[in-house]
Order: structure tokens, then C-alpha cells, then sequence
């Protein structure tokens, strides 16, 4: 009998990992199968969630998810860069432990958390003193991002909570990106002359991929936020989801909200949006993946 290398056993992980990703795909292809047979592209390309006359069309909650997502990652790439920077170019080096540890703290607090936070601080305060004051100054913007509830939840509310989710996550990346730079690039960026503030933005641009990185790990916990969204993004119907002032769904939002009510053709609906929601994080993912190995 030929021996086994012991080593071979490490790649356990590696193997239980491909299972269970293909045992997953393969239970939501299947239950997802009759939604697509029954509404075929219009699931896709329509807005329509009747349980009654079994009609359902996702384009509310894709938009929702896409406009939520965009939104937030913007804000957290630009305060995930400045959060970065700070750390390793500017805060004095004794702050610099302190500001890693609390970085990394915040990505590890539960999302329920930053649910009940938004849905009692952040939603009244985007309400009050961001979408109140827009409108008043420009009262022609409600008919492109529509009027806020008394609540205050709405899409833009979650692009911002989802931000303030999802940055420490990129800020991790960046820094641990700034800080793999040798002190000989830095050493030589200085003696050609420039000021602190070009070093940085060449050093920014040294890292593009550790950015990008960043905004990969971001985009897709945006994507499958579920709990902290649901709490603050109004689940509401909204198929002009880019009334981002007003309550709407995410596809995430709209599974936890309806999956434990749904009955018949409804469950297969849901199992459908999952499918569509992973596909569109798959082809995000791939895109970035083939762009970063053109760079290297």
C-alpha cells in the first residue's frame, strides 16, 4: 500500500469548504427553479410582490441592494483611506497600537447592535440635520430622492449605517497595505523632494490593489448585510428604489422579512433572490479578481 503523506490531510479544510459551497448553490438552484419557470426574466427585471396572485418581480429589492451598496462603499473606501492614512502616516507612533485596536474592535461588533444604534440615533439624526435641511434648501430634490418618513428609515439611512458597518473592515486592508510599504520607498519619495502630502498619494497609489482589496471585502458585506439593514431601511415597497429618501428593501431585507410568512410560489421567490443576490457578488467578485491580476 502506498503511503499517505500526513500533510495531505490539511487540505481537509480546503475540501469541506468546495462542499459545502457547491451543497449550498446546488439547494438554492433548486428551490429557486420554479420562480424562474413560472416568472422567467420578468423576476428579474420587474417590481411586483403580490402573495395573493403569486406574483413576484425583484427589481425593488436588486436596486435597493445595488443603490445601498454603492452608497456605503463610497463612503467607507474615502473614510477607510483617511482612517489609514492617519494610523500610519500622522497619529504620533505611541496612538498608533491604540487606533490598530480600536479599528479592529469596531469590525467585530455584532450588527445588531449597530441595528439598534441606527434605528434609535442614526435614522432621527439623518432625518433631522441631512435629509430635512436638503429638502428645505432644495425642495425640488423630493422629486428625484423622494420624502423621508417619520421614522427616518429609509435607503440612504442604510448606505450610511452599512458605511459605518463596513469600514473598519477596509480600513484593516489599507493600513496593513500602507504599512507593507519598505521605509526604502518612503526614504526615496522624501529625498526627491516632495511634501508629506504627495508621499501619501503616491504611496496610495503603491497600494491601489490593497484598496481595491478593501472595497472587495466591503461591497460584498454590504451585500449580505441582513439584520442592521432590515432595522433601518423601512421594508417598505419601493420600486423606485432611487428615491433613496424613502423606506425600501434590500434583497437581504426582503428574505428576513418575508421568508418565516411565505408560503407556495413566495418561498421559491425568496430562494430565488438569494440566488440572484450571490450571482451578482460572484460576477463583482471575478471582475475584481481578473482587474488585480492585471495589475500584478
Amino acid at each position: 500500500m502506498k503511503n499517505i503523506d500526513p500533510f495531505n490531510f490539511f487540505s481537509i479544510g480546503n475540501i469541506l469548504i468546495i462542499i459545502f459551497l457547491g451543497v449550498i448553490i446546488l439547494i438554492v438552484s433548486l428551490y429557486s427553479y420554479p420562480i424562474f419557470q413560472e416568472e422567467g426574466i420578468r423576476y428579474v427585471i420587474t417590481s411586483a410582490w403580490d402573495p395573493v396572485r403569486e406574483v413576484y418581480g425583484i427589481a425593488f429589492a436588486i436596486g435597493g441592494t445595488l443603490i445601498t451598496s454603492f452608497i456605503a462603499i463610497i463612503l467607507a473606501i474615502l473614510l477607510a483611506i483617511a482612517s489609514a492614512v492617519f494610523i500610519i502616516e500622522i497619529a504620533p507612533l505611541k496612538l498608533r497600537p491604540f487606533l490598530d485596536i480600536i479599528t479592529d474592535l469596531a469590525a467585530t461588533i455584532p450588527t445588531v447592535i449597530y441595528g439598534l444604534w441606527g434605528i434609535h440615533f442614526l435614522a432621527p439624526f439623518v432625518r433631522d440635520y441631512i435629509m430635512s435641511p436638503l429638502i428645505n434648501l432644495f425642495p425640488g430634490i423630493t422629486s428625484i430622492l423622494g420624502y423621508y418618513v417619520g421614522s427616518g428609515a429609509s435607503l440612504f439611512t442604510a448606505s450610511i449605517l452599512l458605511a459605518i458597518m463596513i469600514y473598519p473592515f477596509a480600513t484593516s486592508i489599507i493600513r496593513e497595505g500602507l504599512r507593507s510599504i519598505p521605509n526604502s520607498i518612503r526614504e526615496a519619495l522624501y529625498s526627491l523632494g516632495l511634501t508629506k502630502w504627495e508621499v501619501i498619494k503616491h504611496e496610495l497609489l503603491y497600494i491601489r490593489s490593497s484598496i481595491i482589496t478593501g472595497s472587495l471585502v466591503a461591497f460584498g458585506r454590504a451585500v449580505g448585510e441582513t439584520v442592521a439593514v432590515a432595522m433601518v431601511v423601512g421594508n417598505a415597497f419601493n420600486p423606485l428604489f432611487y428615491m433613496i429618501f424613502k423606506p425600501g428593501y434590500t434583497v437581504s431585507s426582503l428574505i428576513a422579512n418575508q421568508f418565516l410568512s411565505a408560503t407556495g410560489l413566495a418561498v421559491s421567490a425568496l430562494y430565488g433572490a438569494a440566488l440572484v443576490i450571490f450571482l451578482i457578488g460572484l460576477v463583482v467578485n471575478l471582475v475584481i479578481i481578473l482587474y488585480l491580476r492585471r495589475l500584478r
